[in-house]
């Protein structure tokens, strides 16, 4: 059975494909930090940042959804291994490709997202000991 973290991130993610704002903003911290190291290298604060960096995001899909593969809790923290689905505006191409999330919460509102294309990145900011 998932425990409160998981359900609150699958919530999150549920919510970000319906376009669900007031969910989304419901679950984060107004002080939420994105950190987004391998594409932007910028860090994003509060919802109005959350909302600047998918909005930059989405702007080159004609289509975009997230699909979680597996959630792993680690204290106050969440990985997700998820994969983006999207057609290239314009193009019409479909990609589909793995990411992965790091949710940090603080009395069950995310304080830090961090975006990351390598698992095992994640893995070290979710603070998970390595797989060898």
């Amino acid at each position: 059975m998932a425990d409160r973290l998981t359900e609150i991130a699958e919530e999150l993610y549920g919510a970000f494909n319906r376009g669900d704002q007031q969910t989304l903003a419901a679950h984060m911290s107004a002080e939420v930090e994105i950190v987004d190291p391998d594409r932007t290298g910028r860090t994003y604060r509060g919802f109005d940042g959350y909302r600047e960096l998918v909005e930059e995001w989405l702007e080159s899909w004609d289509e975009y959804s997230v699909e979680v593969q597996r959630l792993t809790r680690n204290g106050d923290r969440v990985l997700a291994d998820l994969v983006q689905r999207g057609v290239g505006k314009g193009s019409g191409v479909e990609f589909a490709e793995p990411f992965f999330q790091v949710l940090s919460f603080a009395e069950e509102k995310v304080v830090r997202f961090e975006i990351y294309n390598d698992r095992a990145d994640a893995e070290r900011a979710a603070g998970l000991p390595d797989e060898k």
